[in-house]
């Protein structure tokens, strides 16, 4: 950032001068922006402007997983003020949950941290820090893997700044099957929810995550999913819960979903 200096004084030259060679002299965090600009007095004294306005810096938030190594108990803060706060609530969440001997493996602010399991305890468990979500969840899955997990999959993956009114969305899993999915359905759906929304990201390779924005305690989950042919099949690989039924899709962007729930319509947030 650079200082936008101002001189209001008809000084002459030699007053100019004088001004500019004190900015010069400044300490680099006063020129940095501590100050505004410095003007001339009519008496001939130099008066500091003060600092500059402008745009206010980006509030940084912070999240964290707590995991219980006993019994894989978990639990996840994120849209925390501070560190200290983004810990003792993931803490707090975990011993919540159940947990008697949680930790914290990491916590995180610009970035995502994550926590991978086996399916039940006693078992193994992975954790990650990266800059974005999927990757905290692939350090997680790889970590629990290398430690020995059967059937690892990723639980949890709070971000710093996600929102917290809502629960943190998982990334989409590795698929293994592309072009499994009918085309028209890959992309992010809403379906509303009173009040509040449920999101569901459909991938071209086969799997799916779906995130609650309501107050309905529904789970975040991430599996497998296929679509063709106006059936569609979807199996949690995060919890326990298997899904299937028929579908119907419209144009614009409209998609009908029925299975155990009953049916449902979906609308298009981007592909």
């Amino acid at each position: 950032m650079r200082n936008k200096l101002t001189f209001l004084s008809a000084c002459g030259s030699a007053g100019i001068w004088l001004i500019a060679a004190t900015i010069g002299a400044l300490p680099a965090a006063a020129q940095e922006g501590a100050t505004c600009g410095i003007t001339v007095h009519p008496d001939g004294h130099m008066l500091d402007l003060g600092p500059c306005p402008g745009h206010p810096e980006p509030r940084i938030q912070y999240g964290a997983v707590a995991i219980s190594p006993s019994t894989l108990i978990m639990g996840g803060s994120h849209g925390q003020a501070s560190q200290p706060d983004a810990v003792q609530a993931a803490l707090q969440n975990c011993r919540s949950n159940g947990g008697e001997d949680c930790v914290v493996p990491y916590w995180a602010d610009t970035g995502c941290v994550a926590l991978a399991t086996t399916p039940s305890s006693p078992g193994a468990w992975g954790a990650g820090l990266a800059n974005d979500r999927s990757g905290a969840a692939a350090k997680a899955l790889n970590q629990c893997i290398l430690h020995g997990g059967k059937g690892c999959a990723v639980r949890v993956t709070p971000c710093g700044g996600d929102d917290r009114r809502w629960s943190s969305p998982l990334p989409l899993p590795a698929g293994d099957k592309p072009g499994s999915v009918d085309s028209n359905l890959v992309g992010v759906w809403e379906f509303s929810v009173n009040p509040g929304r449920w999101l569901l990201e459909i991938g071209p390779n086969g799997t799916y995550t779906f995130l609650s924005e309501a107050a309905d305690g529904a789970l975040t989950n991430m599996g497998t999913f296929t679509a063709n042919n106006g059936r569609w099949t979807m199996h949690a690989t995060s919890l326990t819960w298997d899904d299937t039924g028929t579908y119907t899709y419209q144009r614009p962007e409209t998609l009908t979903l029925t299975g155990n729930l009953g049916p449902g319509t979906w609308y298009r947030l981007r592909q």
